[in-house]
């Protein structure tokens, strides 16, 4: 055992013995470093080994704090999965499984805060990028993208030990959009495709407006059921899978890698396309960033699909996709679909990217939402009844909760007349499995100062909702 990892052990021992309560406050690092005659080097290594593993979070400009590790062992997965394909129009909510509120919501919709958005440099990177603009930008774009967006693009991720060639990408409107295009271009109406489950609000929207039917197979805390589906490929049940495997929305894990590298084979193995949706891969809440399936696909089926959408900003509308062997299929569809991306936001996301700001922006913000995420769950944790369940996740934006007698169908209606927006269970699944859960993002501060326009004060009231409705079942 190394220095780093003795000192490291001694804290995890003071966590499990309680004498270190969740939420404690640990020596700042030139006071650990002093107190226990190392260098800062290693105190460092040591926090950064405990913050890995869940033990410990930090603060930006507060500290190092223990975090709450009780980890969900019985989230509801499907009961019973016959892998019968489901038309999800039959099942959807009145308004559509991903609808929201309009205005302030910041419980609703995953995205990150303004407030943690590099606005200033954003703005001086449009700013010098119109400035010098060629008439060429004004023009109709490159179908493909613009070659200094995609070559950015390839530079970035090669920096995240994810390498592909600028010449395998393809520009598109957002991650959403990509899967889109992936789905026209490699299934027919009617077909069948495998989802997660539970699986991301949106993606059923885009489903039933596309008219596929889907296989819902489960994922759970420890990960995807494999069996499940290789036997959807196997037997042919399904044209193509559309899975996420980093992050996922709503429950929060990440696939182990030997389960990522099992995709991949098992998509080579039956030559079935995956479509891969990982726009939460760049929020990690460890300080490594986990990598794609696509990293694990050497025969090209998985389609790796992202965007700027959760790490910097949505109304920019821009994403992307690695097609693999299918890139003339994806590329030809997207020209005739569309007329490109707007020339002037792929320029200045590709300077914002070559100068450093993308990557400086990603590193800041990480240890935010880390430190925002520990910060809501704590908060759930002391105001809900205590049968509820939270989700404690490696990264991205969401919580996923669980809480026992209640019905979130009633609980988002509710919620909705109080103007707290939601995402309740059912807007997950075409099965009735999910309908004590809910979604909540925690991409929004929750300030100290408490303002009626907050969310925080947002958060009170779904709990308030919450024990009003336990209390009037009882």
């Amino acid at each position: 055992m190394t220095l780093y990892e003795s000192l490291a052990q001694r804290f995890i021992d003071d966590i499990v013995c309680e004498r270190l309560p969740i939420g404690a406050r640990l020596p700042a690092l030139r006071q650990l470093a002093q107190q226990q005659g190392v260098s800062v080097t290693t105190a460092g290594k040591a926090y950064d080994y405990l913050a890995d593993r869940g033990w410990i979070y930090a603060r930006p400009q507060a500290g190092y704090f223990v975090a709450n590790r009780s980890q969900i062992t019985e989230f509801p997965a499907l009961s019973s999965h016959s892998l019968t394909p489901r038309d999800p129009s039959r099942f959807a909510p009145v308004q559509g499984y991903n609808s929201g509120l309009t205005g302030f919501a910041p419980l609703g919709t995953s995205l990150l805060a303004p407030a943690l958005l590099p606005e200033v440099d954003l703005a001086r990177t449009i700013k010098r990028v119109t400035r010098r603009a060629s008439q060429s930008m004004f023009s109709y774009p490159e179908s493909q993208g613009l070659e200094s967006l995609r070559q950015a693009l390839s530079e970035h991720f090669r920096e995240n030990h994810f390498a592909f060639n600028a010449e395998e990408l393809v520009i598109t409107n957002s991650c959403l959009d990509s899967v889109r295009i992936a789905l026209e271009c490699l299934t027919e109406p009617q077909d069948a495709i495998a989802v997660c489950s539970p699986c991301f609000s949106g993606l059923l929207d885009l489903l039933t407006t596309l008219k596929r039917q889907i296989i819902e197979i489960p994922v759970t805390h420890e990960g995807i059921d494999l069996h499940a589906l290789e036997t959807c490929f196997a037997g042919q049940k399904v044209s193509a899978a559309l899975l996420s495997t980093t992050h996922v929305n709503p429950l929060g894990i990440t696939l182990p890698t030997q389960q990522k590298q099992a995709i991949a084979a098992l998509a080579s193995k039956y030559k079935m396309p995956i479509i891969e949706d990982d726009v939460y891969f760049e929020l990690s809440h460890q300080k490594e960033k986990p990598l794609p399936a696509k990293y694990w696909d050497t025969d090209g089926y998985i389609l790796w699909c992202s965007s700027i959408s959760k790490v910097l900003a949505p109304g920019l509308r821009l994403g992307w996709c690695l097609p693999g062997r299918y890139f003339d299929k994806f590329y030809g569809h997207h020209s005739y679909t569309s007329m490109g991306v707007n020339s002037l936001v792929q320029a200045c996301i590709a300077e914002f990217i070559l100068c450093g700001d993308y990557r400086n922006h990603i590193n800041k913000v990480r240890p935010i939402l880390q430190s925002q995420v520990h910060l809501y769950r704590q908060f759930l944790a002391e105001h809900l009844p205590s049968s509820a369940q939270i989700s404690a996740p490696q990264g991205g934006l969401v919580l996923w909760l669980r809480i026992p007698g209640v019905d979130t169908n009633q609980l988002a209606d509710e919620a909705r007349k109080a103007g707290v927006d939601i995402r309740r269970g059912s807007c997950f699944s075409t099965h009735p499995d999910y309908n004590d859960c809910l979604r909540i993002n925690c991409g929004w501060p929750l300030y100290l100062k408490v303002e009626r326009d907050s969310a925080q004060m947002q958060l009170q009231g779904l709990c308030e909702l919450v024990q009003s409705l336990k209390g009037s079942d009882s």
